[in-house]
């Protein structure tokens, strides 16, 4: 990636999740692709249901779906929130307060901090998961929230 840009990966729900494993099977090439950052909104980081946040959803059907064929969930593959999260580029977690994943998001957040990466949680008042896909107020700041982290990651990147 000689001479590319700032590359800034993002997802949501389980996009979130693939963005986060995404990230740390790149954490393995250390170099390879620079990373500026990663916007993760309202993810699902532990699939194996061993946390408090993972137990809520243990049961669902896209558990199954996606790591019913994995013996060991935990497996950062599956579960990034049993991965190994240093090194990882500074990271935006936005979840919703009323959101079934918020805990999953608390955890990651509280990981990705203790694993010494820079991390920006923010947990927007009455808002239920995929909130920032509806056209409403709280929608629209945090979207415009994830607009100006973004355009501080690529501030920081910006060759002198």
């Amino acid at each position: 990636m000689h001479g590319a840009g700032p590359v800034l990966i993002g997802g949501t729900s389980a996009g979130a999740t693939l963005a986060t494993t995404t990230l740390l099977r790149l954490g393995d090439r250390p170099g390879e692709v620079p990373v500026a950052g990663a916007v993760l909104q309202f993810g699902a980081y532990d699939l194996s249901g061993r946390s408090p946040g993972g137990r809520r959803y243990a049961d669902e059907w896209f558990i199954t779906a996606y790591a019913g064929h994995v013996p060991d969930r935990t497996d950062p593959d599956v579960s990034p929130l049993y991965g190994d999260l240093r090194g990882l580029p500074p990271t935006l977690l936005v979840v919703g307060a009323l959101d079934v994943l918020l805990e999953d998001n608390l955890a990651m957040a509280a990981r990705l901090s203790a694993a010494g990466n820079e991390v920006d949680l923010r947990v927007f008042p009455e808002s239920l998961h995929g909130f920032t896909s509806h056209p409403t107020a709280m929608a629209a700041a945090a979207l415009d929230r994830i607009e100006a982290w973004l355009a501080s990651r690529l501030a920081t990147r910006a060759p002198a």
